[in-house]
């Protein structure tokens, strides 16, 4: 789709390149990291569809078009659309701090990955949310595991100083890094699916949360329509209280892409 063609007339609000450190697959940004950076153009809950990979380290151009909708193009070729939202997201009782830390010892982050096109352990071994070859001090390490009993999966996370603003809040482009992977996690634990990639993202952040903070991220699948696959995520502060929420939907790996071993 060309800048030309398109219905909308667009205006250039600024230029913006991910570095890669922020990735999510290979070569590619991560989702929940790029729908951040709408968030100082949209209040409230924002509605983003991913409609190409996000490249890295490359510079792009965060535009609004007359329809109201906003735009990361790279040149004339449109990867993402973003509106202002509305979600309707239930959070179920979410599990405990402690029972986030037993539940992540055996996450899917921390197998090999079930993946023919990479290796190394889990989904995404090198992303920036939860990779676990991640270098450590390089990534948020979050590691989604099965919590028993219950249909969530649920990780501890305790965002460093590093991400924080001058105040020790943390940064939102990270919240909503957060408010991305889990849902994934969500869906290869407790479903029979293979979610590969992010197609929509709807979110909001509802209150700051501090640096250093004891978190809980949750996670839990919502259903599915043909290939879409649906997945709620939350993330909590210590006193449990919300901090953002999002819903996710994905679209499953081609198979040929996973191992056997993990079908």
């Amino acid at each position: 789709m060309s800048r030309e063609n398109h219905p909308s007339k667009l205006k250039t609000l600024c230029k913006v390149t991910v570095p890669s450190r922020y990735k999510g697959p290979p070569d590619i940004a991560n989702g929940g990291y790029v729908c951040s950076l709408f968030a100082r153009y949209i209040d409230g809950v924002i509605d983003v569809m991913i409609k190409r990979p996000t490249p890295l380290d490359r510079e792009l151009q965060l535009c609004a078009g007359d329809d109201g909708i906003h735009y990361l193009m790279d040149g004339d070729q449109m990867i993402i659309q973003a509106r202002p939202g509305v979600m309707d997201l239930a959070v179920p009782d979410a599990p405990a701090y402690e029972e986030a830390v037993l539940a992540a010892k055996s996450s899917i982050a921390l197998k090999p990955t079930p993946y023919t096109h990479v290796t190394g352990q889990g989904i995404h071994p090198v992303c920036f949310c939860c990779g676990a070859d991640v270098p450590e001090g390089e990534g948020l390490k979050i590691h989604p595991g099965r919590v028993p009993g219950t249909n969530m999966v649920a990780a501890p996370w305790r965002p460093a100083l590093e991400y924080g603003d001058r105040q020790g809040y943390v940064r939102p482009e990270f919240i909503w890094t957060a408010l991305d992977c889990p849902g994934a996690y969500a869906l290869w634990e407790l479903t029979d699916t293979k979610p590969g990639y992010l197609g929509r993202l709807i979110g909001r952040i509802e209150k700051p949360l501090r640096c250093d903070e004891p978190c809980v991220v949750a996670a839990w699948p919502i259903g599915n329509e043909g290939r879409k696959l649906y997945s709620g995520t939350v993330l909590l502060d210590a006193k449990g209280q919300i901090i953002g929420r999002s819903l996710a939907t994905w679209f499953p790996m081609p198979p040929e892409m996973i191992r056997l071993s993990a079908c």
